[in-house]
């Protein structure tokens, strides 16, 4: 498996960066697709299961958990909830006290290096974090060390992510001068092959690795609504630009997207469509 190519891309910079506003932009996305994950590919997570919700950000896999739980009645033995950034787990351990989150764990821990004994989980999802890590290689081996003979691990990547395709053309519009919005890990994680090898070499059998594709919209709506929301929720997208230029970007980015998708105003231009791998141990 190939290490991302992370050079001049700090992810732990990146994510401080982002941590406080991750969830009006970045997050409307990844937590669709956990919430849809969570609901249609998986069972409903039962009393006497420990879960491990690993590259956990600022909680919205957590987060969706405790929601069903709180409606069922019915709570995990315990979530671990982990994450190599402190500023997002500090976010995260907010949310749980402020929404009474109960037997949930939140800790500062490297996702290649966890500190867990073998077998912990009886499920353990890793919602788009597993291509940030420098070695994702090591990242996979630890989900499959970690998780029980039975268990169920669910890894989550980018397929297509139009949004930010938009915000990259209309950085080149705006300010051509500066390097457009970049993600080292994007094409090569745009491959699926690239997800199942990476479960496959750390030790899953090929048989189990189930992969399924899913689009999310759930950006368009709020975009097409409120086009500065861009600027205003993902910082690096207009980092050293004038407060005139960061005004012009959401506008920018609805031509684009309005032109690439006249019939559908826009929307072609700005949804994902996500790799969802649900693999027993």
């Amino acid at each position: 498996m190939d290490k991302t190519d992370i050079a001049g891309f700090n992810p732990s910079g990146h994510f401080d960066q982002l941590s406080s506003k991750y969830d009006d932009l970045i997050g409307l996305m990844t937590g669709d697709i956990a919430r849809y994950t969570l609901q249609t590919l998986i069972e409903t997570p039962s009393s006497d299961m420990t879960i491990h919700d690993n590259a956990c950000g600022t909680g919205l896999v957590t987060e969706y958990l405790q929601h069903v739980s709180s409606k069922t009645g019915t709570y995990p033995k315990m979530i671990h909830a982990t994450d190599f950034v402190p500023s997002v787990t500090k976010l995260m351990q907010n949310k749980a006290t402020q929404q009474g989150w109960k037997k949930v764990d939140i800790s500062v821990m490297d996702s290649q290096d966890l500190t867990f004994a073998d077998g912990s989980f009886d499920l353990s999802i890793t919602n788009f974090g597993i291509f940030f890590l420098p070695d994702p290689q090591k990242g996979a081996d630890q989900i499959y060390r970690t998780l029980k003979v039975g268990g169920t691990a669910v890894v989550t990547a980018w397929k297509e992510r139009r949004m930010m395709d938009t915000v990259a053309v209309a950085q080149k519009t705006i300010r051509p001068d500066l390097e457009s919005l970049q993600s080292p890990w994007a094409e090569l994680w745009s491959k699926e092959e690239t997800l199942r090898n990476v479960l496959v070499n750390a030790g899953f059998k090929a048989e189990n690795v189930r992969i399924v594709e899913k689009r999310t919209d759930s950006v368009v709506e709020p975009f097409l609504r409120d086009p500065e929301m861009v600027a205003r929720s993902y910082p690096a997208a207009v980092e050293g630009w004038s407060d005139e230029e960061k005004g012009k970007l959401g506008q920018e980015m609805l031509r684009i997207a309005r032109e690439r998708d006249p019939e559908g105003g826009g929307a072609g231009g700005l949804y994902s469509v996500a790799y969802i791998a649900v693999v027993k141990k």
